[in-house]
């Protein structure tokens, strides 16, 4: 019980302080200098996102080019952030993506023992950490004009976060249940719902909010979006789920307090493309 509550206080401070870091760094975005930090930061993070979920591989026998997929990964983000800014770079991270593919197999015309899993394996990383990365530059520097991209990322990570913390609080207090009992045993219906629940709530806040400081979020938008968030940031936690118990490892990483980036991240890898879309065609 006592390492419950000091795994969910050291939880809670380094939730606290990588929340209030990226808040500062997604609100000055738009000032020069800050906005290279922060994409040097989302490729940080990306790269160390891959480079834990190699791990997860190589803890099930294989051998995946790790330096390869780490490189290709953050070349990815990077690219994605220039075609964002210079419209005559914009096939760049398309380019990238397709020499990446390459890449997997020339790494592998050595040694090609296992190569159909290792080069699946490979390219996955890609798709897996950095594309969903992609698309939050994408949502925090559109490339057409649909308001202010900070909220819009800000709406992202506080609607899939509440579903986190929702479905923690009421299945703490309420979950009777097992959701996915061989992934993740703490995990409830009781809390699933009322994840779902909290996002949606907090999705509507949002569009309350937003009309008084001139961000537009109809109510019909706030509510599916809300649903949809509050399913796909579930479903992104438990596909992580997947990946480290089929690896039979616990985090992805041993970072204090939040064990890795993908344990801090793997729900907003699902929801980030969905927030893209829907700002950018509805």
């Amino acid at each position: 019980m006592l390492n419950r509550k000091s795994e969910f206080y050291n939880r809670l401070w380094v939730s606290s302080i990588a929340i209030s870091i990226a808040a500062l760094l997604i609100g000055f975005a738009y000032t020069p200098g800050i906005n290279i930090l922060l994409v040097l930061t989302i490729a940080l993070l990306t790269g160390i996102g891959v480079w834990e979920y190699a791990r997860l591989a190589k803890a099930k026998g294989l051998e995946p080019a790790t330096k390869l997929m780490i490189s290709v990964a953050i070349l990815e983000v990077l690219a994605f952030y220039v075609s964002l800014a210079y419209p005559q770079w914009s096939q760049l991270a398309l380019l990238i993506i397709v020499l990446g593919f390459i890449s997997f197999f020339v790494v592998h015309f050595r040694k090609p023992e296992n190569a159909l899993m290792q080069v699946a394996v490979e390219f996955f990383s890609v798709c897996y950490v950095a594309i969903p990365f992609s698309f939050m530059m994408a949502i925090l520097y559109p490339r057409t004009d649909y308001g202010d991209g900070r909220w819009w990322l800000f709406y992202l990570i506080a609607v899939t976060k509440i579903t986190d913390v929702g479905g923690y609080f009421v299945g703490k207090l309420f979950g009777k249940h097992p959701l996915a009992p061989y992934l993740s045993p703490r995990k409830t219906v009781e809390g699933a719902v009322g994840g779902f629940c909290f996002a949606i709530g907090l999705s509507m806040l949002f569009c309350i909010w937003g009309r008084a400081v001139g961000w537009e979020l109809s109510f019909w938008n706030a509510a599916w979006m809300g649903m949809v968030i509050g399913v796909l940031a579930q479903i992104g936690d438990l596909s992580e789920s997947v990946l480290k118990r089929d690896a039979s490892v616990k985090d992805s990483n041993t970072i204090p307090g939040i064990g890795g980036v993908l344990d801090l991240l793997d729900s907003i890898l699902f929801t980030s493309p969905v927030v893209y879309f829907f700002i950018r065609f509805i």
